[in-house]
């Protein structure tokens, strides 16, 4: 008989809330998208980031099978890109400004742009693979049967991932002053520079050291 443990539900549940509800790249990007160009280019957005997590749930799973293992080289250069194209994105924001009736009155920006966005910024965040592999086994024991738990552990993680960060954008889509939507974008573009330029760093001097011990062997 398939049974499901609602204790590790609700702490499962609890997490993924504490996770998604603090503010990280996705978070302030899906912010900034909204603020600028509205609700639907906000949920462009959350697909674009919600696609590449599923993509590094399964690559995580993989690992937690003992499919495939990653080179941890690998994922400090798809580190290293993703900090690089957040900062350039930064940039872009920081250069910005927004006028609210000059978007108006423009036809809303194609959503195929907002979700290509959102999905390399989710998708170049290797954190998350290593999250997830953390983070999955701990709530294995929420059913007895192995694909139930897979199924609701992905299941509840995708409602969780779309439901808070289109709270998110539908709050900050409701933004009708110039000034407010403006402070935000910079506190937008500097967040998330200092993200990317503190990922940089980080990524290079772990590339640079492990260079440096493979030359010394």
């Amino acid at each position: 008989l398939m049974q499901i443990n609602f204790t590790i539900v609700i702490a499962y549940v609890s997490a993924i809330i504490l996770f998604l509800g603090t503010p990280g790249p996705v978070t302030v990007m899906v912010a900034n998208t909204s603020v600028k160009h509205g609700i639907k280019a906000g949920i462009a957005t959350i697909a674009g980031t919600n696609s590449a997590s599923l993509i590094l749930i399964g690559a995580s799973f993989a690992v937690i099978q003992g499919i495939f293992a990653i080179s941890e080289q690998a994922l400090l250069w798809l580190t290293l890109f993703g900090s690089l194209y957040v900062l350039y994105f930064a940039i872009n924001i920081l250069k910005d400004r927004v006028n609210l009736e000059q978007v108006a009155a423009l036809p809303r920006q194609e959503s195929k742009h907002h979700f290509k966005d959102g999905f390399i910024v989710g998708i170049s965040n290797p954190k998350d693979i290593l999250f997830f592999i953390a983070f999955f086994p701990l709530f294995f024991a929420i059913s007895n049967d192995k694909v139930l738990s897979v199924a609701l552990l992905v299941g509840i993680w995708m409602l969780l991932d779309y439901g808070i960060l289109s709270i998110y954008a539908v709050m900050f889509s409701k933004i009708k002053s110039n000034k407010l939507a403006n402070v935000i974008n910079k506190l937008s573009g500097v967040v998330l520079a200092c993200v990317a330029v503190y990922a940089s760093v980080m990524t290079a001097c772990k590339l640079y050291l492990g260079k440096k011990i493979i030359s010394h062997h």
